[in-house]
């Protein structure tokens, strides 16, 4: 490293030097004059066409005794080139001596550096605005700095003088390309299909959707007390048991129905239907229709009764 430290400071010898606004130590640097810091600013390539990515380098060497590398600040714009990225930062040291290289990545692909304007609508020539490198003092404020200036850069056309000529004199392109015609798109699965399956895919999510909903909003409704029919009594089933024995015309069930039902008054109600059950039972003849309607119609059991 300590040889290699000379040859680079001289080779930053052949950049644009500093100009320099600062103290000078009659005891002397390390960096030479008595100055504390120089600063040496370098560009590759100098010469280069449109859209090609160039290197700045800013190089700072200083003598560690006058200076605090920490505290030295830089500014440098290289408008209307942008850096591809955040500069990397070398730092050096060999006894006092000290050395901070600063490296951006520059392009510009934007319309301002375009060569089009005649007669030199072959190049371009860009003057980027000074480096400035500053020391600031222990409160954060500029004690001295120094200016770094930048070669200029000169950017070239892409385009060929012939065919910058052509384009002059005829305004068309020649394209060297046939743009058309373009080849038609292949699909792995038509887009017909894949959107019909969609829609069947959707519609069926959707019909799951709503009934897992119905499932969950039935869930949450009470339910619904089913009272059971009251059991029949006796009676009636004895008078639905006469009932049936008359429309088929049975008169043997009709008559033993009229007997049960002629037993049931007599528990439930003892009243003069019980005899008029029996008499119809024993009766010689058979009972009309409406005789026995009628009897069934008054033998149901009363509503205060049921």
């Amino acid at each position: 490293m300590r040889r290699a430290l000379p040859v680079l400071a001289c080779a930053l010898a052949a950049a644009a030097p500093a100009a320099a606004a600062l103290p000078v130590h009659a005891s002397g640097s390390s960096v030479g004059e008595g100055v504390p810091l120089k600063a040496y600013a370098s560009i590759t390539p100098t010469v280069h066409l449109f859209g090609d990515l160039l290197t700045a380098k800013l190089a700072i060497v200083a003598d560690t005794k006058w200076v605090d590398a920490s505290r030295l600040r830089v500014r440098a714009s290289f408008t209307p080139y942008e850096p591809a990225r955040a500069p990397q930062v070398l730092r050096l040291a060999s006894g006092r001596f000290e050395q901070i290289t600063y490296t951006w990545s520059l392009r510009c692909i934007a319309s301002q550096c375009v060569p089009r304007t005649p007669p030199s609508d072959r190049f371009h020539v860009f003057h980027f605005t000074r480096a400035r490198i500053d020391y600031l003092t222990a409160a954060g404020r500029p004690a001295y700095g120094i200016d770094a200036y930048w070669p200029p850069v000169e950017v070239l056309s892409q385009v060929s003088p012939g065919v910058a000529a052509f384009l002059r004199r005829t305004h068309h392109v020649n394209w060297r390309v046939g743009l058309a015609p373009v080849a038609a798109p292949t699909y792995r699965i038509s887009p017909t299909l894949l959107l019909w399956l969609a829609l069947a895919a959707s519609a069926l999510f959707a019909a799951t959707g709503l009934l897992l909903a119905g499932r969950w909003a039935l869930g949450l409704r009470p339910e619904r007390v089913v009272e059971a029919p009251p059991e029949a009594t006796q009676l009636e089933r004895a008078i639905a048991v006469l009932r049936y024995a008359h429309e088929t015309g049975d008169e043997t069930l009709q008559r033993k129905a009229l007997e049960r039902v002629a037993d049931e008054l007599g528990v439930e109600r003892a009243d003069q239907l019980a005899f008029v059950a029996r008499e119809l039972a024993w009766s010689a003849r058979t009972p009309e229709h409406e005789e026995v309607e009628d009897f069934a119609t008054q033998a149901r059991p009363r509503d205060d009764e049921s």
